[in-house]
């Protein structure tokens, strides 16, 4: 819980970030700053996917924190919650926001 509330000191828990299930997805989400936690910059998907182009900003929410349906996630209410990795890109968010974002994956 410490890593979610010093991205929350760093960006406010009322900041709002655009997040995606994939770096290339079409879908998104909003969801409050405070609730990513274990941000990280990953160049590789794992699986079967091909390389990412570059490394993207990612980071871990409940997905009770995503409204139902979205990010194409679906799940059982008796499964809830449990975590979801997301990505979050620079094009889809303010710079600022997002260099404090990836400021704090570096540490």
């Amino acid at each position: 819980m410490r890593a979610r509330a010093e991205v929350s000191e760093l960006t406010g828990d009322a900041a709002r970030v655009v997040v995606r299930q994939r770096w290339n997805g079409a879908d998104t989400a909003t969801v409050a700053a405070g609730s990513l936690s274990d941000l990280h910059v990953r160049d590789e998907p794992g699986g079967v996917c091909g390389a990412f182009p570059r490394g993207f900003l990612y980071g871990r929410v409940w997905c009770d924190k995503v409204p139902v349906g979205w990010l194409g996630h679906s799940c059982r209410e008796e499964s809830r919650p449990h975590e979801l990795l997301v990505c979050v890109l620079p094009n889809d968010n303010p710079q600022d926001l997002h260099e404090r974002l990836r400021a704090r994956a570096r540490r």
